[in-house]
């Protein structure tokens, strides 16, 4: 009996043992799968959050090139002036430090006014007519580590320099993400070869990644050295990819990915005790209560996934919201977009939405209070469009949001406008103007980024206009950016071609019914067809041609002019329009005097007219003293159709006034405007201001106006604009009457 006792109490403790072991096995078998399935999961989402930060790194770096090539595209005559000056008025200046002109003995110039010698890098920067990205290197000017955009061109004498825009390293540092595993994580960006070019740790650049890693693994596990010479392999092959190794006993998890620059590479490291922390505690829970580990399974089976979840969703968060709006980013708005692409729908449609002025918003508040105000458009979009909806910021003070719906977009535009235009923070009200892009996505389209681009062109067409604030793209809108794209393409070859003809139309006196004057209109004459002014004006003050264009015209006069004072005894004084995107440009008066000079025209025989709408411009009021100083004599045109008021006008230095063909018409017909007109006239006399009626084209209107005390008329009732020699024809019959 007492044998078969001590049996039973071997077999027991035998059987427990057993158990153990089994539960431990069990325990370590399945933490280990546990382990190896989160590893796959963490490299995946590494992988994909490597892949968006290189696409955030390339998108900067091509912002580069396009602002270098923009810089030496607007650049007239090529002088080193002439290069800072266009570097010092671009608006990317702050990205870089500063712009330099390598010529081929080595010589380089800076903006900074400093002169370097860069004859050791010659051969590298002469050897494409491509845009280069020079590797790291330490600046000859203040020792900072920099890289250099470069693009060779052809200098006025035929001799080629190469233009230089040169970016500290810190610049591409700062688009690192500095949080990413609670700052744990590093980024490195390196060359094909492994060469560190800049980093997120402030690690010494110029190193070799490779070659770093291979030392810190010297004399350990032979698999790390493995994966690390296929990284350097498939690298070296430009592919892409993720890695698990270790190092001084701990897991380091690696993504790379190529930036489709220079064959550069990002690299993003972090280290596995970070990442998978909790998964260690598990690992040692499981290996110490096996007597429980089937429950513990379970608990921590269930754990790990949330863990999991979480991390994830703190990776989905850092790849796809925006973090001042909560919404989706630019990237989740690309990726979910395409996916709804690549359904069956119908009647979705894509808004964009941009708040205008918001700059100035940030200036006049405070940045806090801007980052509130996009907070509260994020929140109004999304109570304002169901779940099924994409709703983005894409960047800055741009929302996106894809929807379906069988409402009016007329009606869903103008709600969105009202709820946006009456926003409050903190119970303090302002006053928000938005424009919006609308587009309705057809069956069949399934490239977002088309479809984006649909949108912001009719956003673009709608900016700042406070009369439309959303604009539909349609086949009408098409034809006319199509129309507009082929005006841009030719405007520069019509002004060296002078395609741009002067036209005059007489102004006379209701006094002495003699012509006292003229204005310059202008006309395109392409093909011996006349393309109307509405047609390119508008377009050119958008893109800013109309300041090339305005001088131009200037100059045009002034020739005339000269050409008149030889010819006659006296000549007319002559209006020329200047516009608003001119005007702020004070430096223009510098050059209409030394143009006025050179054809021997005193300033004060030529009047220079400002539109109504620019007498609203900062600062316009010092400009007009300067342009008065000067001697130009000054207009505002279509006055009574803007902002401006008839007490403004004691406050400028103007000699005319125009009043606008609006108020003219409403002279044949009963209309209290005849009394504004008679008022406007009155108020002006008080002023000693002159008073010039346009768009005059009936007898009626002639009589009223000479009746009232109008000094000028300008018209079709007496002239429509002429041609240079027709209005010369007109002139000695007027002047012989």
């Amino acid at each position: 009996m007492k044998e078969k006792n001590d049996i039973k109490i071997f077999i027991i403790p035998t059987i427990i043992s057993i158990l153990i072991l089994i539960s431990i096995i069990l325990g370590i078998l399945y933490v280990e799968y546990i382990r190896n399935l989160t590893s796959k999961n963490i490299l995946k989402n590494l992988g994909e959050l490597a892949k968006q930060e290189a696409e955030n790194i390339s998108d900067k770096m091509q912002e580069h090139k396009r602002i270098l090539e923009t810089i030496i595209n607007q650049i007239d005559i090529k002088t080193e002036d002439e290069v800072f000056k266009k570097y010092n008025t671009n608006a990317g200046k702050d990205e870089f430090s500063r712009i330099a002109i390598l010529y081929k003995d080595g010589k380089t110039s800076t903006s900074d006014g400093t002169v370097v010698d860069l004859s050791q890098d010659i051969n590298y920067f002469f050897q494409t007519n491509e845009i280069q990205i020079s590797k790291t290197r330490l600046s000859k000017v203040d020792k900072k580590e920099i890289n250099i955009y470069s693009k060779k061109i052809s200098w006025n004498n035929q001799e080629e320099v190469v233009i230089l825009l040169v970016v500290e390293t810190d610049k591409y540092e700062n688009l690192f993400l500095q949080s990413i595993y609670n700052g744990k994580g590093i980024e490195y960006l390196i060359t094909v070869n492994g060469e560190i070019i800049a980093n997120s740790n402030k690690e010494e650049n110029g190193i070799n990644i490779f070659e770093k890693l291979k030392e810190n693994n010297k004399n350990k596990i032979n698999k790390n050295l493995k994966n690390i010479e296929k990284m350097e392999q498939e690298i070296n092959k430009t592919l892409n990819g993720q890695m698990l190794y270790k190092e001084k006993d701990n897991n380091f998890y690696i993504a790379y990915q190529k930036l489709g620059i220079n064959e550069w590479y990002l690299i993003i490291r972090t280290p596995g005790s970070v990442v998978a922390e909790e998964l260690n505690k598990i690992l040692k829970m499981t290996l110490i209560i096996t007597n429980i580990i089937i429950s513990i399974i379970f608990i921590i089976s269930l754990y790990i996934i949330i863990n999991n979840k979480k991390k994830k969703d703190k990776l989905f968060k850092l790849a796809y919201i925006d973090e001042i709006t909560k919404i989706g980013n630019k990237n989740y708005f690309i990726e979910e977009s395409q996916k709804l692409l690549e359904s069956n729908f119908e009647n979705i449609y894509l808004i964009v939405l941009d708040i205008n002025k918001f700059k100035s918003f940030n200036k006049e508040y405070g940045h806090k209070r801007g980052n509130e105000l996009l907070l509260n458009i994020g929140k109004i979009l999304t109570k304002k469009f169901n779940k099924e909806s994409i709703i983005s910021r894409l960047a800055n003070d741009i929302f996106a949001i894809i929807f379906e719906s069988k409402e009016d977009i007329n009606k869903i535009s103008e709600n969105i406008i009202e709820n946006v235009s009456k926003i409050k923070i903190e119970n303090e009200k302002y006053q928000i103007y938005v424009s919006l892009g609308i587009y309705k996505i057809k069956k069949g389209e399934k490239i977002i980024e088309k479809i984006l681009d649909k949108a912001l062109l009719a956003l673009d067409k709608v900016k700042g206009n406070y009369n439309k604030q959303y604009m539909i793209y349609d086949e009408l809108l098409e034809k006319e950016i199509e129309k507009e794209h082929e005006i841009e393409l030719n405007m520069q070859q019509a002004l060296d071609n002078q395609e741009f003809v002067i036209y005059y139309q007489p102004k006379i006196s209701t006094r002495t019914k003699k012509i006292e004057g003229a204005e310059a209109l202008v006309r395109w004459i392409r093909n011996n067809k006349v393309i109307p002014p509405n047609e390119f004006i508008p377009l050119f003050e958008k893109n800013k041609f109309i300041i090339k264009l305005d001088t131009y015209i200037f100059n045009k006069v002034c020739e005339d002019l000269k050409e008149w004072k030889r010819k006659y005894n006296n000549i007319p004084l002559i209006s020329v329009n200047i516009s608003k995107e001119h005007i702020v440009k004070e430096d223009f008066i510098k050059d209409y005097l030394d143009i006025a000079k050179k054809n021997k025209i005193d300033s004060k025989e030529i009047e220079l007219e400002i539109t109504e709408t620019a007498t609203m411009e900062r600062d316009i009021v010092m400009v007009m003293k300067k342009i008065k100083k000067a001697g130009f004599i000054i207009s505002i045109d279509d006055f009574g159709t803007g902002y401006s008021s008839l007490s403004m006008l004691q406050n400028m230095p103007i000699d005319k006034i125009k009043i606008d063909k609006t108020f003219i018409d409403q002279i044949n017909i009963k209309s209290t405007k005849k009394n504004i007109i008679k008022y406007i006239i009155f108020i002006a006399k008080q002023l000693k201001i002159k008073t010039v009626a346009e768009g005059v084209e009936s007898l009626e209107q002639v009589e009223y106006l000479e009746k009232i005390g109008c000094d000028t008329i300008q018209g079709y009732y007496y002239s429509k604009p002429l041609s240079k020699n027709d209005f010369e024809v007109y002139k000695e019959h007027i002047d012989g009457l």
